[in-house]
């Protein structure tokens, strides 16, 4: 699915990232579903689970915006990464893992973009005005910071906040029907099984009409192909039936 230098430079970052912003840190994204769910996966398979291309960080802008303005200034100032959009970036060379400097000429099939996502719970009018940018929202984040439903994980010797396994579930059901790109259509039907099969929820109990409605859940499962399945199965090492099977549990159908 990704390329393992993808994953590795990622990883790399995200512990730079890490060990740069004051705890806690929250994650999303596929590596906080790396998070919750590695520990089951790599016991069950002797390897580790799906890592992640992207960095996404989750803030409560409705209650701490300062935590925002500082990671924005850490990202530019300290970790050296471009604003992108809602996006910072830097790129990386394929082949010797070193930063791309700003004007040097790299062929296109060596770069790889390394992306920080900045994901906000609620965007207030004068965000733009204040941040510079327009974000990415994810109403469900409210639920993480001020109802609770988030675990404290240690990770870098560093607290970060992860969403709870049923939430980040709801969150990939809200994108995958937006998904582009095939590749990442796949990786979030991995990720909801992996969330529903290698963490202590317990699947026949779950319930997700608190954060979805019934129709964002029929509307995405109804976008999953046998073919999709299939694809995902390659990458979990599990039988396609089985993943169809507990993704239809978890999703009611």
């Amino acid at each position: 699915m990704y390329r393992e230098f993808e994953t590795r430079t990622s990883y790399n970052y995200l512990k730079q990232v890490i060990n740069s912003l004051d705890e806690p840190i929250c994650i999303l994204g596929g590596w906080a579903v790396f998070f919750h769910a590695n520990q089951g996966f790599q016991r069950a398979q002797g390897r580790p689970y799906l890592g992640s291309r992207d960095i996404d960080l989750g803030f409560n802008i409705s209650k701490r915006r300062d935590i925002l303005s500082k990671t924005i200034s850490v990202l530019k100032n300290k970790l050296r990464f471009e604003p992108l959009s809602f996006r910072f970036v830097k790129e990386v060379h394929t082949e010797t893992a070193e930063e791309i400097t700003k004007g040097e000429y790299v062929p296109a099939h060596f770069r790889f973009p390394m992306y920080v996502d900045l994901i906000v719970d609620t965007i207030p009018k004068d965000f733009r005005k204040t941040f510079g940018f327009d974000p990415i929202d994810e109403p469900l984040l409210k639920a993480a910071f001020e109802k609770g439903e988030h675990t404290i994980m240690k990770e870098f010797k560093k607290k970060l906040l992860l969403p709870k396994p049923e939430l980040l579930i709801a969150m990939k059901i809200n994108s995958l029907p937006g998904r582009d790109k095939e590749h990442k259509r796949i990786k979030d039907i991995c990720d909801i099984f992996s969330l529903a099969w290698y963490t202590d929820i317990n699947v026949n109990a779950i319930d997700l009409s608190r954060y979805v409605s019934a129709k964002s859940m029929k509307k995405c499962i109804g976008l999953i192909g046998d073919e999709d399945y299939a694809k995902a199965a390659a990458q979990l090492s599990h039988d396609k039936e089985e993943i169809k099977r507990v993704i239809g549990v978890v999703f009611k159908t």
